[in-house]
């Protein structure tokens, strides 16, 4: 395993230094186009939420040309995924705008032109498992790139989570700048109550067999790699359904990696918080947006003391206002104590530590930085 990774990363290294660059090269030598913007993803076909409400804002000028570059390279074979890297960076030679909100390779394998801005809206908020260069699950200790390079601003959701950002990216001197406290876009629909109750209508319609149910949604992360991702307890959370009893709907929402967990319901996560009454998750930093409706939640860590010394957190998750259940026998219990808690002092001073700058106009102040 150790081989074969060295050997995907030294291919990845050729590609990054050395053919992307001679593409982005040709293609500059045409002039800058005014208004052009991308938004770049590999990891949906469609465009993420993560970067909704700043394509839909800039969708209504028509000063704008706006092109998406969006591509799940999962399911791609060797030649699609080159195809798709390759009309990426011919689109990204002459764009004045980029918006990426995940790892985005390509956007810094090149010396990027002067008057191109790379937007990073980092999908995820708050803080508690390690990530970047902290962990080899998501930077292997085997690249040779800087997954930063070339990036003008960085959005995060509160001033502690900006520190951390610094260094988990080994960000020195100037570089330090680019991360942002000023929100993350997708929160933004929190502190909508149109689009709540819109979401809570929608699922209702959709599932009428959850209508008039006390509703607890579990939406877990994956352990491991993207190549290679790992769900730990979900069959304690599936007999949960039975031990609640008819009065209570589970709607199970793995994250998009897993594939061996079906889910019982296709409406997006995050449009699934506004009917839940009680979250269950684990190591996701869904837990920070859902905390935003300031609703109770518990985390489900079967295999807490394993993580600390696989991957480790910035945060321990006891200090976070919920329950941690590390026995599946215990979940049922820790539901119903949760359901109907109301937030106090402790779950404030959470989510001001967390989610300090997220208040429903995150995508005003990032846009006016752009510009």
């Amino acid at each position: 395993m150790k081989l074969k990774t060295i050997v995907r990363q030294e291919l990845k290294y050729i590609l990054h230094r050395y053919i992307l660059p001679i593409v982005y090269n040709k293609y500059r030598k045409q002039p800058l186009q005014k208004g052009k913007v991308i938004f770049a993803d590999s990891n949906s076909d469609t465009l993420p939420e993560s970067m909704r409400l700043v394509y839909e804002r800039l969708s209504e000028r028509d000063d704008l040309d706006i092109r998406l570059c969006l591509s799940d390279i999962r399911k791609l074979g060797i030649k699609g995924k080159l195809s798709f890297i390759l009309s990426f960076m011919r689109e990204y030679a002459t764009a004045e705008y980029v918006f990426i909100c995940n790892y985005f390779l390509p956007v810094t394998s090149c010396c990027k032109r002067k008057g191109t801005r790379v937007v990073q809206l980092w999908h995820s908020c708050g803080l508690l498992k390690k990530f970047a260069y902290d962990t080899p699950d998501d930077i292997s200790p085997y690249y040779r790139g800087d997954v930063t390079k070339n990036i003008s601003m960085i959005t995060v959701s509160s001033p502690a989570v900006k520190t951390v950002f610094e260094n988990a990216y080994r960000l020195e001197g100037v570089k330090r700048k680019m991360v942002r406290a000023v929100g993350v876009s997708r929160t933004d629909v929190f502190f909508d109550e149109k689009y709540q109750e819109g979401c809570r209508q929608n699922l209702f319609e959709r599932y009428p067999e959850f209508k008039g149910k006390k509703i607890v949604l579990y939406a877990p992360t994956f352990r491991g790699t993207a190549a290679a991702p790992e769900l730990v307890g979900e069959q304690s959370v599936i007999s949960l359904q039975q031990k609640l009893g008819d009065d209570w709907a589970v709607i199970i929402k793995p994250h998009p990696h897993i594939r061996d967990v079906s889910s019982n319901c296709d409406i997006p996560t995050s449009e699934l918080f506004a009917a839940a009454d009680v979250l269950i998750s684990d190591y996701s930093s869904l837990i920070f947006e859902y905390a935003l409706l300031k609703k109770p939640f518990v985390l489900y860590m079967p295999d807490h003391e394993d993580y600390i010394k696989e991957r480790g957190f910035y945060v321990s998750p006891e200090t976070f206002p919920c329950e941690i259940v590390k026995n599946g026998d215990e979940l049922k219990e820790s539901v119903l104590r949760a359901y109907g808690r109301k937030p106090d002092a402790a779950y404030d001073e959470f989510l001001k530590y967390h989610m300090g700058s997220c208040d429903g106009h995150s995508t005003d102040r990032i846009l006016k930085i752009v510009k």
